[in-house]
């Protein structure tokens, strides 16, 4: 019986020597996957710690752009200075309007340059998109929209590169300027291809309840009044002349009464270089608005394009911007390269660089300003530092309110040396 007690013990011994010898080499298993797993994290932040940077203008003694900020200057001084109005134009990182706004805000509160509000805008919420502004549309019953980065659609764009469409027999929408009052002898245009002059009766009615009737004027290019007194909400009301007409609107024009920096704001998601030539109005509705500025913020999807070819873009830029400068010649353009951002499977996209290059190179041979936001964010994978910061989203291709507002500011800061 003794014998048998003790080969026992014997065996629980052996088996106690085996349990802590697997539980040794799981232990030292696990020590060495997590010192793989902290080195792989350790090369995966490297060249992303946030280190924003004052990027500063390149070609910025452009003719054109010294003679916008010398006009900056004399609505600074309380003297006239004629058109002095910003148009930013780009994509979805500008449909959201977060971008646009914040700039608007530098310009008004850090150079304390005189602002005359919104000059373009298109009302997103009418075409069933997303939108986030100070500008408040509402309700627009029973309208459809398209957009020309679909290749499916084929409509009248205009500038927008978004068009808004209105079939029944009635209907109204309005315009509520959140941050302060539209003024007396401010001009509204309703921008509509020509088919559609006097398809319908357009009014526009103020806070007051006072309705002015808006008429077609083709070198206009839409329905245009004028207001009568000031308004904090400006209501569009429109009727059917005949029973199969449609009202397409491309956008609204506000032409300020006061001096000061007007801001317009355009931009459709998934818009490359290439779908800004598809526009049939483009080129009449750049005229209409006639910017001093116009900013193209373009380039990400581009980017993005699976067949990406920096010639193919090279083409695509230089055909847009001879278009800009035979539109409004007297203009300043300023080109915002795309920011840094990462590809679906979070890896920071090479081709950001690359388009960077070409606009650099074509600012510096037409006499154009260019501006490298990937530069300014702090370099190729800053994405990745932005996003620990809470200023980029999960997608690591689009930015927080906060982060668009940091962007401004940076382009802000580059303006500010110039000033």
């Amino acid at each position: 019986m003794a014998h048998k007690a003790k080969a026992f013990l014997s065996v629980l011994q052996s088996l106690r020597l085996i349990i802590l010898f697997f539980l040794g080499f799981l232990l030292a298993v696990d020590s060495v996957e997590a010192g793989k797993r902290k080195q792989k994290k350790k090369r995966k932040s490297t060249g992303s710690r946030f280190q924003p940077v004052l990027s500063r203008l390149e070609n910025a003694d452009s003719p054109e752009f010294r003679q916008l900020l010398n006009r900056w200057n004399d609505l600074k001084k309380g003297k006239k200075a004629g058109n002095t109005s910003v148009l930013i134009l780009g994509d979805s990182h500008n449909q959201c309007e977060d971008f646009g706004i914040a700039f608007s805000r530098y310009l008004i509160d850090s150079l304390q340059i005189p602002s005359a509000g919104r000059s373009f805008v298109f009302p997103y919420p009418l075409a069933r998109t997303s939108h986030r502004s100070d500008m408040v549309f509402g309700p627009g019953r029973d309208w459809h929209g398209c957009r020309f980065t679909k290749e499916e659609n084929e409509c009248e764009w205009g500038l927008a590169g978004w068009t808004a469409h209105f079939n029944q027999d009635s209907t109204s929408f309005s315009w509520k300027n959140s941050r302060g009052n539209f003024q007396k002898g401010d001009g509204f245009i309703l921008l509509s291809p020509e088919k559609s002059a006097g398809q319908f009766q357009v009014w526009m009615k103020d806070s007051t309840g006072t309705k002015t009737e808006m008429l077609y004027n083709p070198k206009l290019a839409g329905y245009s009044a004028f207001l009568s007194g000031m308004s904090n909400e400006i209501e569009f009301i429109l009727k059917k002349r005949f029973s199969e007409a449609e009202f397409v609107l491309q956008g609204i024009v506000r032409k300020p009464a006061n001096e000061g920096v007007s801001l317009g704001i355009s931009g459709t998601n998934g818009a490359r270089l290439d779908h800004y030539l598809q526009n049939p109005d483009f080129q009449r509705h750049l005229r209409v608005i006639n910017p001093a500025l116009i900013i193209i913020a373009l380039g990400t999807n581009d980017a993005f394009s699976g067949n990406f070819n920096p010639e193919t873009t090279r083409q695509a830029l230089q055909e847009l911007l001879t278009k800009i400068k035979a539109s409004i010649p007297e203009a300043a353009i300023l080109l915002v390269g795309p920011p840094d951002h990462c590809m679906r499977k979070r890896i920071v996209n090479p081709k950001t660089a690359k388009v960077n290059a070409v606009f650099s190179e074509i600012a510096e041979m037409l006499d154009f300003v260019f501006w490298n936001q990937q530069k300014s964010m702090g370099g190729k994978g800053a994405i990745l530092a932005w996003r620990s910061k809470g200023l980029a989203t999960k997608d690591l291709v689009h930015f927080t309110p906060d982060g668009y507002s940091l962007q401004a500011r940076l382009l802000g800061r580059a303006l500010r040396l110039e000033f």
